[in-house]
């Protein structure tokens, strides 16, 4: 009978969640009213909208998170997705805010992390109100707007809202994610000084910190002669596979570009990808720059090189639950004077934070590289036993037919943040992953599946 419902709701539901793909709502300067920028608010009072007129109960919690709710009881039972997405990134095969469907699959960045789930789960909802399921908690759909940028959202949420009893974040995968590592966002300065004839004048790469970089581009200035013998370095460079390269030169400002495509992924999976500015750090590492330049290429191209589970830097570790280290170098943004980059962390549950910034830090200052800023979330650990774990054992055996099984992730969620919840879905086991990457794409199947998969979980968490 619910499946049945949310059958009768599948149209209403698709437009929906294309009309939220196509809210470019990246993260942008902040504005009165508009906290994480004007998109991010846009997609917002989007949602609100749509869950007034679905007829839950509203609130806006600061224009920066919010809500619909259905039901009475003391508790509630929270579902949390967020609405703010990663940049887009280039390579698209269809426009990344267009929401375009082709061959039944919905194209845009944030279609599945984590507007498709979270729209859906307004949807499941709706179907469980309109066969007025009697239920002794609440459910409540939480809107997070800041979830890529530090989460925010939520430290504002929890100051002044109800908690949930019980409850779970569609923005990983299937079956159940009991355990996620902690996540460490550092911000690095370098400055240069002097002089010389091989000068980088501007070095800019990445779109977000955890993303593994698919373009980097570096702009020399140097003698015509130097930049021909730059050009035969880059020609004779032999990169990752997967990874290409383009030079301009510009003979009028005696300058030489050279661009790096690598591969995006998620920076809890950067084994995945290839890191287009640790490709150009491969190539400028045979350059003759000027003095602190190549002491800063030389530094980097040490201590992290190709590598993503820290081992050079002195931060490798690995355990039992969740696995190893890894490490993702994300964005730089550099000119003729200083540098600025960002490394992504995703450290093993069972360690502890200092384990990895006390070597990284002493690493990092023995090459004048200065940590300017650190960003932490803990690590995250549900008891396998807990009732909330195993009543979403119970209903993705049901709806599904395959085990249950519990997974420890990279990657952080809003579980992180709010008591009592836990990521559950969207991706079911063995799908393509292509969240934070180009051509982030959703099948209308899928997305049925998660509405009717969340709407089971709600009923048995709400009873």
């Amino acid at each position: 009978m619910l499946d049945k419902a949310i059958d009768g709701l599948k149209d209403e539901l698709i437009a929906a969640v294309q009309e939220s793909v196509r809210i470019p709502s990246v993260a942008g300067v902040p504005e009165e009213g508009a906290p994480f920028g004007r998109n991010v608010k846009l997609a917002l009072d989007h949602a609100l909208n749509v869950a007034s007129q679905l007829g839950f109960r509203v609130k806006n919690v600061d224009n920066m998170a919010g809500y619909g709710e259905w039901g009475d009881g003391k508790e509630i039972v929270a579902i949390l997705g967020h609405l703010d997405v990663v940049p887009e990134g280039t390579g698209w095969k269809y426009p990344p805010f267009g929401g375009e469907i082709q061959n039944g699959i919905i194209w845009g960045r944030g279609v599945l992390d984590d507007k498709g789930p979270t729209i859906g789960a307004l949807f499941a909802l709706k179907a469980i109100k309109d066969l007025n399921i009697s239920l002794k908690r609440r459910i409540r759909i939480i809107f997070g707007t800041n979830e890529e940028s530090g989460s925010q959202c939520m430290a504002r949420y929890i100051q002044t809202e109800e908690l949930p009893a019980a409850g779970f974040t569609p923005d990983a995968e299937y079956p159940i994610i009991y355990a996620e590592k902690g996540v460490l966002t550092l911000t690095c300065h370098f400055p240069f000084s002097g002089d010389g004839p091989v000068k980088i004048v501007s070095f800019k790469g990445g779109v977000a910190p955890n993303v593994v970089a698919a373009t980097a581009q570096v702009v020399i200035r140097a003698s015509a002669e130097e930049r021909r013998r730059i050009a035969s370095i880059v020609d004779a460079w032999n990169g990752p596979e997967r990874s290409g390269f383009k030079i301009v030169e510009d003979g009028v400002k005696g300058t030489i570009t050279i661009e790096v495509q690598g591969v995006p992924a998620h920076g809890s999976t950067p084994h995945l990808g290839v890191n287009a500015i640790l490709c150009l750090v491969d190539i400028l590492s045979s350059m003759d720059l000027m003095k602190s330049q190549k002491q800063f290429i030389h530094a980097l191209s040490s201590l992290i090189g190709m590598e993503t589970d820290g081992t050079s830097l002195g931060i490798a570790m690995n355990d039992d639950i969740s696995g190893a280290l890894t490490l993702c170098l994300g964005t730089i943004d550099g000119n003729e004077s200083d540098v600025h980059f960002t490394l992504n962390i995703r450290y093993p549950v069972t360690k502890k934070d200092s384990l990895v910034l006390d070597p990284l830090r002493e690493a990092l200052e023995k090459e004048g590289i200065a940590v300017t800023d650190v960003r932490h979330a803990a690590p995250l650990y549900m008891d396998p036993e807990s009732p909330l774990i195993r009543t979403l054992q119970k209903v993705y055996k049901e709806q599904t037919g395959l085990n249950p099984d519990l997974l420890a992730i990279g990657g952080g969620t809003y579980a992180k943040s709010v008591p009592n919840v836990v990521a559950f879905g969207p991706i079911f086991p063995g799908q393509k992953y292509t969240i934070h990457e180009e051509n982030e794409c959703w099948s209308i199947e899928d997305l049925m599946k998660n509405v009717k998969i969340m709407a089971h979980a709600m009923v048995e968490l709400a009873r």
